[in-house]
């Protein structure tokens, strides 16, 4: 157990190594390189080999240019001038990957020419596919980066319906999305379970769930994490995307999870309607499971990105 203890302050660095809670959390350690939670491991190991574990850290950071306040050019031209070091995504025009400065320091961001959002986050968007005129039903819409894409490749000429439970989620939304030159969204605070919308053209889940793929952001998110909670999450999951499909519509359910039951065992039960979204072998589901070769997910040692369920179901309209 003693091994552990440099890894407890490596990845909880709020915690005082020679506490007893530090104590507790070596006890629950593995013997791998990274030291995630033994049950954690235990689930994820078999998943992502020994490299990935090693790599879970591994991250880029990631900005959009937000081309609904400015033309992407013209936006880019500024930033070279100003000597700001980035590389441009050979995936999305408007996406780079930010190196130098610190982006909250500089006037583009505050002026919200730039909005950070994780390459991850931007593929969600990329299988919605959204269209002008289109109404998109977003669940978990809160903060609004999602919705921000939404709008900026429709040219807010979508309309999209932002659902969110958190009354002070939403008001930063709102907030944001004023600040990002983003029009034609209704925000809704609502428990999605319960959700009275009965139309849309097609709906993006952005479930609740248990972050685990965002270690790389956040370190501290296995020490938060329990078993309960996972069971939780996947139970409140499976209700929304039941709620999801019922409309008859194209549904993109995702999650920034790691584990398999928040992502391919929540859509198997919509196998035979699940379109498949990517040929890349590398970013295909767990083979474990019988949907693997239709769903997506990205990692963060092949990615720099965050760890993402990305999943398309189409079903037949009732």
């Amino acid at each position: 157990m003693v091994w552990a203890l440099p890894h407890v302050k490596r990845i909880y660095p709020l915690v005082d190594p020679s506490s007893l809670e530090a104590v507790e959390i070596a006890l629950t350690l593995g013997p791998d390189p990274f030291s995630l939670p033994k049950w954690i491991l235990d689930r994820v190991r078999p998943l992502l080999g020994d490299e990935g574990l090693r790599n879970l850290l591994r991250r880029k950071t990631w900005v959009r240019i937000n081309t609904l306040k400015k033309g992407l050019q013209e936006i880019l031209d500024e930033l070279k001038g100003k000597g700001y070091s980035f590389v441009p995504d050979r995936d999305f025009n408007y996406l780079v990957e930010w190196i130098f400065p610190q982006i909250s320091s500089i006037p583009e961001f505050r002026q919200g020419l730039l909005i950070p959002q994780d390459k991850a986050s931007v593929m969600v968007v990329n299988v919605l596919d959204p269209k002008p005129e289109e109404t998109i039903l977003e669940i978990g819409g809160a903060p609004g980066t999602k919705t921000s894409l939404i709008q900026q490749l429709t040219h807010n000429k979508s309309y999209v319906i932002s659902v969110d439970i958190s009354a002070r989620r939403v008001e930063a939304q709102r907030r944001l999305l004023a600040k990002w030159g983003v029009s034609n969204v209704e925000l809704v605070i609502a428990d999605a379970t319960e959700l009275k919308v009965t139309h849309a053209d097609k709906v993006l889940v952005d479930a609740p769930c248990s972050n685990s793929g965002t270690m790389n952001v956040d370190p501290s998110i296995p020490l938060r994490l329990t078993k309960a909670e996972l069971l939780k999450l996947v139970r409140i999951q499976k209700m929304i995307l039941k709620r999801a499909v019922s409309l008859g519509v194209p549904v993109v359910y995702s999650t920034c999870s790691l584990f398999p039951e928040e992502g391919e065992k929540q859509v198997e039960e919509f196998s035979r309607y699940l379109v498949k979204i990517t040929d890349d072998p590398l970013h295909m589901g767990y083979r474990k499971s019988k949907v693997w070769m239709r769903v997506m997910r990205t990692y963060p040692h092949l990615d720099y990105s965050e760890g993402f369920f990305i999943s398309k179901i189409e079903p037949s309209p009732s």
